[in-house]
C-alpha cells in the first residue's frame, strides 16, 4: 500500500519538475550557449553537440538494455526453484570494456583539438585612430572584476610593458568603462582577465566559455564576434551578496563605429553649463568621487587607486560619458526606455538612495 503523501507528493513532484525543465527553454534567453554568435564559440558548440549525441544513445542502449533484462527475466512467481546462477560473460565484459573506452579516446582526440583552438591566440592588428595619430593596435582589453561590476581597460599602445600584477594599481589607460565591453565585429579580441578582490568568472555565452577572474592573477581569454550587437553575460563563481547581479554586456560594433566610440571616449567630460546641472556636479565632487572617477572633473584616471578598505577613487564603476552605455549600476537597469528617452525614474531613485 502507497503512503498517502506519496500518493499526493508523486504529481506535485513531476509538474514542478517539467516547470523547472521548462523554464530552461526560453527562445529569447540572453545566457545560451546553444546559440552560438562568433567562431570561438562555434568550436565549443561543434564539439559539444556531437558529444551530447553519443551521450543520448548511450542514455538509450544502457536504459534500454536494462530494462529489456528486466522484463524478460522478471520472477512471475510460477515456480520456487532458485534461479540459475550465471557467472560473467567473457565476451560481454570485452565489450563494453573496449567499446567505452575506444568512444573516450575518441572524445578526447576531438576535445584537444578544441583545448588548443580555444586557448591559441589568431589575432590581427586593428588600425585605429588615436588622438589623430594612425594606431596599430593589438586588440587585447584587461578584464578586471570586483565586487559587484566589472571594469575593462584599453591601452591602444598594447599590453608590452604594461604591469598587470597588481590589479588595485594598475597603469593608466586610453580608456576606461565599466559593464559594458564594445570591440569591433570581425577581429579575435584577447583578454587579459584579473580581479580585484575576491574570485570572479567572466563569462558571455554567445561568443566563449567561461574564465576565473582570480586577485593577482593574469587569466588570458578572447571573445570574437559575428554581427553588431549585444552578448550578455553573468559572473558564474559565487562572490557575494550581489552575485546574481553581477552582469555584464559586449557590445560589437563594426569598424566605423568602434571608431568613432574611441573618439568619443578619449575625450573628456564635458563639465556643465546649466545652474541646477552645477549644482549637481558639486554634490558629485562633494561626495560621489571618493568612489567614482569622471575623467576630466575630478583628475586623472589612477590618482587615487583603491588600497584596502578606504574609499577613494576607483573603487566603483568609472562614469565618464555614462550617457553613452545602455545600463547602469552594474547592469541591472536600463539607461534608456525603449522609446529613446531617458530612464528618469529608476536613475533618480538610485542616485537618492543606491543600495550600495
Amino acid at each position: 500500500m502507497i503512503p498517502r503523501i506519496l500518493r499526493t507528493g508523486r504529481p506535485a513532484a513531476l509538474i514542478g519538475g517539467a516547470l523547472l525543465a521548462l523554464a530552461g527553454c526560453a527562445a529569447d534567453a540572453p545566457l545560451d550557449t546553444l546559440k552560438p554568435q562568433g567562431p570561438i564559440s562555434r568550436s565549443i558548440d561543434s564539439l559539444s553537440d556531437p558529444i551530447f549525441l553519443i551521450a543520448g544513445i548511450v542514455f538509450v542502449l544502457v536504459f534500454g538494455a536494462s530494462g529489456l533484462i528486466w522484463w524478460k527475466f522478471r520472477d512471475d512467481h510460477s515456480t520456487d526453484e532458485f534461479p540459475p546462477q550465471v557467472h560473467g560473460n567473457f565476451r560481454l565484459e570485452i565489450a563494453w570494456t573496449i567499446g567505452p573506452a575506444i568512444l573516450m579516446a575518441a572524445i578526447g582526440v576531438f576535445t584537444l583539438f578544441s583545448h588548443f583552438e580555444l586557448n591559441g591566440e589568431d589575432r590581427t592588428d586593428i588600425v585605429i585612430n588615436v588622438d589623430g595619430t594612425a594606431t596599430s593596435w593589438d586588440p587585447e582589453i584587461v578584464v578586471v572584476g570586483q565586487q559587484w561590476w566589472w571594469e575593462f581597460r584599453y591601452y591602444f599602445d598594447g599590453l608590452d610593458g604594461v604591469d598587470l600584477s597588481d590589479p588595485r594599481h594598475l597603469p593608466p589607460a586610453d580608456i576606461v568603462t565599466a559593464n559594458q565591453m564594445v570591440i569591433p565585429v570581425g577581429s579575435e579580441i584577447g583578454l587579459s582577465v584579473t580581479s580585484r578582490d575576491v574570485i570572479h568568472s567572466f563569462w558571455i555565452p554567445a561568443l566563449n566559455g567561461k574564465r576565473d577572474a582570480v586577485p593577482r592573477r593574469i587569466s588570458p581569454w578572447k571573445i570574437e564576434a559575428d554581427v553588431p550587437g549585444f552578448y550578455f553575460g553573468q559572473c558564474t563563481e559565487f562572490c557575494g551578496l550581489s552575485h546574481a547581479r553581477m552582469q555584464m554586456q559586449t557590445v560589437a560594433m563594426t569598424p566605423v563605429d568602434f571608431q568613432a566610440w574611441v573618439d568619443e571616449q578619449m575625450q573628456p567630460a564635458a563639465e556643465p553649463a546649466d545652474a541646477a546641472a552645477q549644482r549637481g556636479l558639486a554634490v558629485f565632487e562633494g561626495q560621489c568621487t571618493r568612489c567614482h572617477v569622471v575623467n576630466g572633473i575630478n583628475g586623472a584616471i589612477d590618482d587615487q587607486p583603491s588600497k584596502g578598505a578606504d574609499l577613494v577613487a576607483n573603487a566603483a564603476p568609472n562614469l565618464t560619458h555614462l550617457m553613452s552605455r545602455t545600463t547602469f549600476a552594474g547592469g541591472i537597469f536600463d539607461l534608456y526606455e525603449p522609446d529613446g528617452s531617458l530612464n528618469r525614474t529608476q536613475l533618480e531613485a538610485w542616485l537618492r538612495n543606491a543600495p550600495a
